[in-house]
């Protein structure tokens, strides 16, 4: 089997998440160098892997794990709103036929009175 040759494997950790590069510039971290995509307005910023530069892309990549699940849990809580209230508005137009002859206005005020 012929030996993979070192040009190969790149040295240099990469990214094209401009979120990333700032958080990275952030911590003192910042690129070895640059380069624009020759066709795209995409660039691919590279870093010297170092612990440091790990340790900082963890933390970077904790937060965004604990914003997306917030994102979820927000999401979730936006859907069951309505049960937290204890009731789930309906507009009228919304009850079918049979719905509406379950209970009229003027039920609703006499049970709003007597309670």
């Amino acid at each position: 089997m012929e030996p993979i040759p070192k040009y190969v494997f790149d040295k240099e950790y990469s990214t094209q998440w401009r979120r990333e590069v700032e958080f990275l510039e952030a911590k003192g971290i910042n690129y070895v160098y640059a380069k624009k995509h020759y066709k795209y307005h995409v660039i691919r910023y590279k870093y010297t892997k170092t612990p440091e530069l790990f340790l900082a892309l963890a933390e970077f990549y904790k937060q965004v794990y604990i914003e997306n699940i917030h994102k979820k849990i927000d999401k979730a809580t936006s859907e069951l709103l309505p049960l937290e209230k204890g009731y789930i508005e309906l507009k009228a137009s919304e009850l079918t036929d049979s719905e509406k002859q379950l209970i009229n206005e003027q039920d609703v005020e006499r049970i709003i009175e007597e309670g």
